[in-house]
């Protein structure tokens, strides 16, 4: 039943000046407005849904404007599910930290970073090992202000719900030079950054 006619219908006085016969002029009339009415709301709802900043199609440059996108890391053209992962860590700020006294360059924080923009890390510092604290199969490391990070999936597969139809079924990137680029922002400068692709 469409609910903008059945809405309409209801509004009606009673009485034999508005028969309800659905071949009647007064219900096709009606019926004719209800389509008017409907296709006027799913309007106003597409339009509604373009300013919401993770469904948006159409306003996308808009949101790059105001956030002072494209950023300078990702060089080359970019898919729009790429710019829209770079609006949305843009929009979210800083890194969430679990506390208030949390580092920032926790490999906990930059795995985290990391993965608002859409990259699956492995992140550790080159320490030592040490008996009494580390386990057997843990690295054996030395303190040589090395930052580790391994990329786990460089090429993003075809995810549904997150991936639009016409995309491809895998997206690489061509090198990641825009991960050493993000790294660099957040990471501290005593460390010297190592980053492992697979």
């Amino acid at each position: 039943m469409d609910k903008f006619w059945q809405a309409l219908s209801h509004l009606l006085p009673p009485g034999y000046a508005f028969p309800r016969n659905p071949g009647s002029v007064v219900m096709r009339w009606l019926r004719a407005w209800a389509q008017v009415l409907r296709a006027h709301h799913e309007f106003v709802d597409s339009a509604t849904q373009q300013w919401l900043p993770h469904r948006t199609c159409s306003r996308l440059e808009e949101w790059e404007e105001a956030l002072g996108l494209p950023d300078t890391c990702f060089n080359g053209e970019q898919s729009a599910e790429q710019r829209r992962t770079n609006m949305l860590a843009r929009l979210r700020g800083d890194i969430d930290l679990p506390h208030v006294d949390s580092s920032a360059e926790s490999p906990g924080a930059i795995k985290a970073y990391l993965a608002r923009y859409g990259y699956q890390v492995e992140v550790w510092y080159s320490t030592p090992f040490r008996a009494g604290r580390n386990r057997v199969g843990d690295r054996l490391g030395a303190l040589s202000g090395i930052l580790n990070i391994r990329v786990l999936y460089l090429c993003q597969p075809f995810r549904t719900g997150e991936n639009r139809v016409g995309q491809r079924l895998r997206i690489c990137t061509e090198d990641g030079t825009e991960i050493e680029c993000l790294l660099a922002r957040i990471a501290p400068a005593r460390f010297q950054i190592n980053v492992i692709y697979l």
